[in-house]
């Protein structure tokens, strides 16, 4: 029986993070269309799907006291952000791939500093 709580809990918060992106890429859409200004890499906003789904588990292993795990997923939340902005603005990953070692850095020093 306390199988079925964290299931319908686990269900409950999930329901809402679909909901979420969709309007999220609705307003990307629409500020497109009024701001004039074309996205040539539109497909890069569904990767704002698993966005949402690691931000809610790292928020949800945060609550749940462990900290390396949440700093882990938020971490992976981050590195999806960083894509999402290379691809949506057409930048030269090539260029910019250091981004990803400051950002497995910071990881580190944060998870460090909560640990003690």
């Amino acid at each position: 029986m306390s199988d079925a709580a964290p299931a319908r809990r686990s269900g409950r918060y999930a329901s809402w993070i679909p909901g979420v992106a969709l309007i999220g890429i609705g307003l990307v859409f629409l500020a497109q269309n009024y701001l004039g200004q074309e996205i040539h890499n539109w497909w890069a906003l569904f990767i704002l799907i698993p966005v949402f789904f690691t931000l809610e588990r790292g928020y949800a292993s945060l609550q749940a006291g462990r900290s390396a795990e949440a700093i882990g997923q938020l971490t992976g939340a981050l590195v999806l952000v960083a894509l999402i902005v290379i691809f949506i603005f057409d930048l030269p990953l090539g260029q910019l791939w250091p981004i990803f070692l400051i950002i497995g850095g910071l990881s580190l020093l944060v998870s460090r500093s909560w640990r003690t």
